[in-house]
């Protein structure tokens, strides 16, 4: 197959519980031998493009993450992330029990009501897993890369959000490290970039635990789009839906999910408006196509309502959608398949289809 001209990114949203989608987005990459002019990537999606790039068998990974993410089986799988909430996950955090202890033994000094509720319901509610070897693994991997990556991580106390690039991203971008961008600020790719890039909100806030003050840059912007608009086409790998599927929240775990949806769906939209506003004054010839092109975003999307129990769990449904997904969008805009819309099936599909006949086909028993 013969690809089709023009310059292409990846743009990765990490969500716990729904990174199997990137990873089934990089999968289906893989296989195509699509490789794109620039990534960026958030929260836990990073260390998946590490892995990527460095060429790991990210089929096997996520089956053993999913088969270790799911101890109960349906109709209980709605406990995994019970399990996960209680018990934390071995690969990523614990839960906080013995610092939530510790508080309660370091004496009052006064009883105000901010010193009560930091002892009873601190902001700490898991201790971070990951060592400062994982990230000097991924550190290695992202910034020694010669596609240009770049993730974010964000400063609480200053509202300054940073974009750690390799050099690779800094050529492409045309930009040094120091440059700022708004409020944003271009940094290097190193361990401490990594790690601020994966703090999580409820490791707390501690500056014993995180001396640089940084967070997981996804809670501010969980797409990095706007940057990469040099590119003909930019290909979001999104894993939740633009649009609330099945019924309206019901109850207080439907509405939190719905919050959350929410608040990274109202970042998206605000992410890629202006590249949507070039390309609406480009159609009406209002602006000159010499000195703006058109940019066509695409979104890869999950297309099924997933809820408040299923974060921070991997699921293989959440996988073979992001593979079958990408896999389909991939042929059409790279390789100009499908152009009458069909859905042609992935190997994947006819893989499965073909075991399920086999099973169809066996002899009864007796």
């Amino acid at each position: 197959m013969i690809r089709k001209p023009g310059k292409i990114a990846f743009a990765f949203g990490g969500l716990g519980g729904f990174n199997a989608h990137g990873v089934g987005f990089l999968q289906a990459a893989k296989e195509l031998g699509v490789v794109p002019e620039i990534i960026s990537c958030t929260s836990g999606m990073i260390g998946w493009v590490a892995d990527w790039i460095a060429g790991k068998d990210l089929e096997k990974l996520i089956s053993e993450q999913i088969i270790e993410d799911n101890k109960f089986p349906p109709p209980l799988d709605w406990m995994n992330s019970i399990w996960t909430a209680t018990f934390g996950n071995p690969r990523i955090f614990r839960p906080a029990i013995p610092e939530y202890w510790a508080r309660w033994l370091e004496p009052v000094r006064q009883f105000a009501p901010e010193v009560i509720f930091d002892k009873l319901m601190p902001s700490q509610l898991y201790v971070p897993l990951r060592t400062q070897d994982d990230f000097q693994d991924i550190a290695t991997v992202l910034s020694s890369s010669s596609i240009p990556i770049m993730f974010n991580s964000f400063h609480p106390h200053s509202g300054r959000p940073y974009l750690h690039v390799n050099a690779a991203a800094c050529d492409f971008l045309n930009v040094r490290y120091g440059d700022f961008d708004g409020p944003g600020k271009y940094l290097p790719i190193n361990t401490e970039a990594v790690s601020g890039a994966l703090w999580l909100y409820f490791y707390g806030f501690s500056r014993q635990d995180n001396p640089r003050g940084l967070v997981d840059g996804a809670y501010n912007r969980q797409f990095i789009i706007r940057e990469m608009h040099c590119c003909d086409r930019i290909y979001a790998a999104r894993p939740q839906s633009t649009r609330w599927l099945g019924r309206l929240p019901q109850n207080w775990f439907e509405t939190q999910d719905f919050n959350t949806e929410l608040w990274f769906n109202s970042a998206y939209l605000a992410e890629i408006a202006g590249i949507d506003q070039i390309n609406k004054l480009l159609e009406r010839k209002k602006i000159s196509d010499s000195e703006f092109h058109h940019v066509d975003i695409i979104p890869v999307e999950i297309h099924h309502q997933y809820g408040y129990f299923q974060y921070f769990v991997e699921e293989r449904s959440v996988y073979e959608n992001g593979y079958n997904e990408a896999y389909r969008a991939l042929l059409r805009h790279e390789f100009n398949t499908q152009k009458d819309g069909t859905k042609d099936l992935t190997p994947a599909e006819k893989k499965a289809k073909a075991s399920r006949s086999r099973q169809e086909t066996l002899p009864a028993d007796g």
